[in-house]
């Protein structure tokens, strides 16, 4: 999983250097979200705000693209991505824009928080790990 993560940085990074397929592009496409938590997303961007009471047990869900993007960033919370945003998910949320920095800690996971986490559940890294 990890050689999957990084095959996709050095993909973006590449692509950022280069200016993506087809040269520079003035308008920002919406991401394709893919690998591990393809499926619980469409092509907007970004989703919705989602915090503690959010349920969306649906697919797509931005509850569960929430989850699964905070399993792949930190390490040790192991949230069930049910679409249902508890206490331990919104734990996690704020665990995840404290580790993160720059963000305000909330447990709101807004545009920022979005975006930040797109980029540290595609990284070859986790934003924290907690020591077991």
């Amino acid at each position: 999983m990890r050689r999957n993560r990084i095959a996709v940085l050095v993909t973006a990074v590449v692509m950022l250097l280069t200016g993506g397929i087809g040269g520079l592009q003035t308008a920002s496409a919406a991401p394709t979200i893919d690998g591990v938590c393809g499926s619980y997303w469409g092509t907007s961007w970004p989703p919705p705000t989602v915090s503690q009471g959010s349920v969306d047990t649906s697919n797509p869900s931005a509850v569960k693209l929430a989850q699964c993007y905070l399993n792949l960033s930190m390490s040790g919370d192991n949230l069930t991505v049910d679409g249902m945003f508890g206490p331990q998910s919104n734990t996690a949320a704020r665990r995840f824009q404290s580790c993160a920095g720059g963000l305000t800690v909330d447990g709101y996971v807004g545009p920022n928080t979005w975006n930040s986490l797109r980029y540290w559940a595609n990284s070859p890294n986790y934003v924290c790990s907690l020591n077991l």
